[in-house]
């Protein structure tokens, strides 16, 4: 199902441990990627390193000031 398709690493909140979940894309723009479905408004989604994590890793969010 998530082999090749698009999909996002979330972000449970609580535990800090990562799912993969498919995604509908709608559109590339220079600086981001607008999606049609598959995360809820609010849901955090890993933007670096995906290519080491695996279901259910652990992740520290990182917070900008």
């Amino acid at each position: 199902m998530l082999g090749r398709d698009p999909a996002v690493w979330v972000i449970d909140p609580g535990t800090g441990a990562v799912a993969k979940r498919a995604v509908d894309v709608v559109r590339f723009e220079p600086k981001s990627v607008v999606l049609s479905g598959g995360v809820a408004p609010g849901e955090r989604i890993v933007t670096g390193g995906i290519q080491a994590l695996y279901p259910g890793q652990r992740v520290r969010v990182l917070e900008s000031n």
